[in-house]
């Protein structure tokens, strides 16, 4: 049976998926079909190659409604390489994306990695990601680094260059190239496993092919996992076989043969017990010529059981992480005042690059307190930037500095169109004019207000300046280089450095997370806690509020109201909570609100009509005055934050709901479950688990409910916050 359906417009798709499945219907539907079909990237075409007959993931894909699936049912199995042939011949996009039917992807994926196709420089490229490895044990962020130039990609993904790093094993969930590239290099039919591999070193031989990566964590590959899947199978002979012929083709160097003995044959062997295997693969690895530390890798490999090398490595982990935590200089965590001022302070000058978003109202809170304490303030920024705080406070002085020459209004969209090179010589050219103009203007302070991607840069302009600038301080929002957040291997110890870099040069670093401070451990780093207005109406006015605002959101009298905040930003993950809606009953409304980002109002509207919860789904995505948010948090029973891993700093919404006492059901994520737990706002539950969410929505005890909301309040005041900001200026 094969459906050859249109897309849902009628054109031609411009990526085609090609997944091959056989006996997992659950898996194929639960996580590899929904994920795609959630794509930001709509139009697309889905190609479900059924291997040989399997009547339930027949019946299992004819419940799905979806124009864009297209299901392929071979009459005889012929193995997962020939079911991708398959799979391919049949699209009829420029473009392929292979999903296995046990893995999945994050919306944002797709559009990711065909954006990087159009544009690399690489005239036949492969485009892979960074992705979440899931086993048993926990997640663990993939690939351990990126390749260096010129490496061949068979050492890339094969061998160590040192005895403690780990390979880079690319899998098929995360690639994506031509249709053509696919046609001239199909995947080898009969191949039992490593087709995924055997394809990828053999199309890098072609002229042209080269792999590049998106830098988003955009998939899950799930491994280990107790069924039966290609990637635990354990025939060690057979992958002996076909590394030979590899080595014997010239698609894999030496390097990469001993480290494929070393990563994958020797361990299968050891597990499955033959204790003889050793005596026949240490010739081929002698051949190999390997270096010293590989052979002690041969002989532990061959020697210790699985979990207890398993247990090893973790050890050497947590070693290092301890080394290099004690490497990093600790934080002062004692209040700057005990140290005593040591210089008056007369007129800061508040830098930011960007406008928009809490950009100007953060500006305005801190211009505000500092004028009201006599100290002067000069903006320096985009001119809505400076605009929307001399309005607000108008005792201040402001130069117009647009990010880069010719930028709009809204500088950010088009920022974050050029590549990291090209920003990173924005961010350049923005701080040295904006510390000179900091320093005619007469500042004795400047304060870079939004650190997060200027962290180089601004370590490059202090070192090019001539002459002292002003006493330097920086906010940094977002950790998003630490590896909690899935920051890369080498992002953390660089971003260390940096920061220490930035220290010695006398620069203080404020963010809003004593955690995440004492995390970083480098540089000079001070806790400052983020400001949160008093609520805007009194308790007396707040029942009217929320009645009106339901009232005018068609929401039902009895609806229980669970408030997503924000818009919908990918990291935010209001998709997230409208799979979790579908789990929980009929009188559990979701309101999501914001401006829309990474899903427009049409996708969630289709998304909802198409589970069947449309009339628990309430809207508003676009940009809310400040006068109206509150509104929407008095007319929600909870402040819902389904956030991804990958968010890295604090949340506005959070401190609304904080300030409010509104109960806050959170993801356990970084400054999110730091706030929730210090001040008892809440519960928490695992991110990017919709069933975890939908848990806590019910498990939640309202009656027991006991937010520290007077607490929260004193210690977030605007008051409180500038003193904390005070206090790192004189520190």
């Amino acid at each position: 049976m094969t459906s050859q359906a249109e897309t849902a417009s009628g054109a031609f798709p411009l990526v085609s998926v090609v997944t091959p499945t056989r006996g997992r219907a659950d898996l194929l539907i639960s996580r590899a079909l929904r994920s795609a079909l959630a794509q930001t990237l709509q139009n697309i075409e889905i190609i479900v190659v059924i291997d040989g007959p399997d009547p339930v993931t027949e019946a299992a894909l004819a419940t799905v409604q979806d124009s864009r699936l297209r299901v392929i049912a071979l009459p005889h199995p012929v193995g997962g390489s020939e079911a991708r042939n398959v799979g391919v011949r049949a699209a009829r996009a420029q473009w392929i994306a292979l999903l296995d039917d046990d893995d999945e992807w994050l919306p944002h994926k797709l559009e990711a990695q065909l954006r990087l196709a159009q544009t690399t420089v690489q005239p036949r490229p492969i485009v892979a990601c960074h992705w979440i490895m899931r086993t048993p044990r926990g997640d663990t962020p993939q690939p351990p680094r990126l390749p260096d130039p010129h490496e061949p990609l068979s050492e890339y993904m094969l061998a160590r260059r040192t005895p403690l790093e780990r390979t880079c094993g690319l899998v098929s969930t995360m690639l994506f190239t031509s249709r053509d590239l696919l046609l001239d290099v199909p995947f080898t039919p009969g191949l039992p496993k490593h087709q995924d591999w055997d394809w990828l070193l053999r199309a890098a031989m072609l002229p042209g092919v080269g792999v590049v990566f998106v830098p988003e964590v955009s998939a899950i590959w799930y491994y280990e996992e107790a069924r039966p899947s290609v990637s635990t199978h354990l025939d060690w002979r057979a992958s002996l076989r076909w590394a030979r012929r590899m080595r014997a083709r010239g698609t894999m160097t030496r390097r990469a043969f001993a480290g494929f003995l070393n990563s994958h044959i020797v361990p299968a062997a050891q597990q499955m017990g033959d204790r003889q295997a050793a005596l026949t693969l240490l010739p081929p690895l002698l051949a190999a010529r390997p270096r010293p530390f590989e052979l002690g890798l041969f002989i532990a490999n061959s020697v210790l059981p699985t979990e207890v090398r398993r247990q090893g490595r973790a050890r050497v982990d947590r070693l290092l992480g301890r080394i290099r935590k004690g490497q990093a200089r600790p934080v002062q965590d004692r209040p700057a005042a005990t140290r005593g001022p040591s210089r008056q302070i007369r007129m800061v000058a508040l830098i930011d690059p960007l406008s928009g978003g809490h950009h100007g109202s953060y500006a305005a809170t801190l211009a505000r307190e500092l004028t009201a304490q006599g100290i002067r303030v000069h903006l320096i920024g985009p001119a809505p930037f400076v605009e929307e705080v001399c309005r607000t406070v108008p005792q201040a002085t402001g130069h117009v500095l647009p990010l880069f020459p010719g930028s709009g209004p809204d500088s950010g969209p088009a920022y974050y169109r050029l590549g990291r090179l090209a920003r990173d010589r924005v961010n350049l050219r923005f701080l040295r004019a904006a510390l000179q103009q900091a320093e005619e203007a007469g500042a004795d302070t400047a304060h870079l207000l939004w650190l997060d991607s200027f962290v180089l840069p601004l370590l490059v302009a202090l070192a090019l300046r001539g002459n002292r600038p002003p006493a330097l301080r920086a906010t940094l929002h977002w950790a998003y280089f630490l590896r909690e957040f899935q920051g890369g291997r080498l992002s953390q110890p660089v971003h260390r450095l940096m920061l220490r870099g930035l220290g010695a040069l006398g620069v203080r670093v404020m963010m809003h997370s004593g955690a995440l401070t004492r995390s970083i451990g480098a540089g000079r780093l001070d806790a400052v806690p983020y400001p949160a207005h008093p609520p805007q109406f009194q308790a007396d006015q707040r029942e009217q509020v929320r009645q009106a605002v339901r009232e005018q959101l068609t929401i039902p009298p009895q609806a229980m109201v669970l408030l997503a905040f924000g818009g919908t930003r990918h990291d935010k993950g209001s998709d997230l909570a409208l799979d979790a809606l579908t789990l929980l009953p009929p009188h559990v409304h979701l309101l999501v609100v914001g401006p829309t980002r990474a899903f427009d109002a049409d996708a969630l509207r289709e998304r909802a009509e198409r589970v069947g919860i449309m009339d628990r789904l309430h809207l508003r995505l676009e940009h809310v005055p400040d006068d109206e948010v509150e509104g929407f948090f008095l007319a929600s029973d909870a402040c819902l934050l389904p956030y991804r891993r990958t968010f890295a700093g604090q949340s506005g919404p959070l401190l609304i709901a904080a300030s409010l006492g509104l109960p806050v059901l959170a993801a356990d994520v970084g400054v999110l479950a730091e706030t929730v737990k210090i001040y008892h706002l809440g519960e928490l539950f695992a991110p990017e688990d919709p069933a975890a969410l939908a848990r806590c929505v019910l498990d939640f005890d309202a009656a027991a409910f006991a937010p520290h909301t007077v607490r929260f309040q004193q210690e977030h005041t605007p008051q409180a916050f500038v003193d904390a900001v005070l206090r790192s200026y004189l520190g």
